[in-house]
């Protein structure tokens, strides 16, 4: 079935909640790479270091509420505690800790755990999903697909606060008081893709920035730039609308795709002012020719070819 876009994930009119296989999030993130490098002073986790039993179910349905209510980040926190759940030798101690003193809440740890090593570590986490602007050549220029965020200030919020935050003195004692173990290491997971023109997104580097340069990428077009995607001869192509809960797995939730036309996209996207997440597919038809009268064509399946985000025209304001 396909899946209609973030309009409806605004609007739903059912109310219903959302079911979503956390299994598949997690397999794609044992797969991903993290969107910077590690500095000096940030340690970066690495999924694909965790051991996980062999057995573990294929299957682990999460139901979340349906949006607005919705939350993208406590989705993938969800992803990563199903990962130490199916670890042989990685413990989770405490999640979403809220730090408080009497006189005011200090911020928030999103995790510790006791490693392999038995050493206790604080992992901050957070997934990302940035658009670099035309011409764009640094941090800065790489902003969130509603304009509302940017990744040279997640970054440095993440390295110069989050993760510092259990070194303090006053988080040290609120943790003590809890009787919990004081981290001796500190990590961070920043994950995601980073969005380029289409024009050229595949070949697009912004260097000297500390990205990483093995980063999961797509594409991002303007409505009035759709034509750039549309079929060409001899190549049919289609596409998913992802709803906001299958952008950490995209194109691992369908198994058997079956995408909207170019034309329902068009229809689709532009309606909506939000910006769309897609998957595009492409299949190519084959003649068989039987006699000079009689000819079969045989459509071959549906194959993924990257994701792209969809954005309307007035492109988002920088955030300051």
């Amino acid at each position: 079935m396909s899946i209609v876009g973030q309009q409806d994930q605004y609007n739903h009119e059912t109310g219903n909640p959302i079911e979503v296989d956390i299994q598949i999030d997690l397999d794609w993130l044992r797969q991903s790479q993290p969107l910077m490098l590690a500095l000096p002073t940030v340690s970066l986790f690495v999924p694909q270091h965790i051991t996980v039993e062999s057995n573990t179910a294929r299957t682990c349905l999460t139901t979340y509420p349906a949006q607005p209510a919705y939350r993208l980040g406590k989705h993938f926190e969800d992803c990563v505690e199903q990962l130490f759940n199916a670890s042989k030798d990685n413990n989770i101690i405490a999640r979403n800790l809220v730090i408080q003193t009497p006189e005011r809440t200090l911020g928030e740890l999103d995790l510790i755990y006791e490693n392999s090593e038995r050493e206790i570590v604080h992992l901050e986490l957070s997934i990302k999903f940035y658009l670099l602007n035309k011409a764009g050549t640094k941090l800065e220029d790489f902003v969130g697909p509603a304009g509302r965020d940017r990744l040279d200030l997640k970054w440095d919020r993440l390295c110069q606060h989050q993760l510092p935050l259990s070194r303090t003195e006053s988080v040290l004692d609120f943790l003590a008081h809890q009787h919990l173990p004081l981290p001796s290491r500190r990590q961070l997971l920043l994950t995601g893709m980073l969005f380029y023109a289409y024009e050229n997104w595949q070949s697009t580097l912004v260097n000297h920035v500390g990205i990483n340069p093995n980063h999961q990428r797509g594409f991002w077009l303007e409505h009035h730039e759709l034509e750039q995607i549309k079929p060409i001869d001899g190549l049919e192509r289609g596409f998913i609308i992802l709803p906001k809960w299958h952008w950490i797995g995209g194109p691992n939730h369908y198994s058997h795709p079956n995408p909207i036309n170019y034309q329902t996209l068009i229809e689709q996207t532009t309606a909506d002012s939000w910006p769309n997440m897609v998957l595009v597919y492409e299949r190519a038809h084959t003649l068989h020719i039987h006699d000079a009268d009689e000819t079969d064509k045989a459509v071959k399946p549906w194959v993924f070819q990257h994701r792209g985000l969809i954005l309307a025209t007035k492109k988002p304001p920088l955030v300051t």
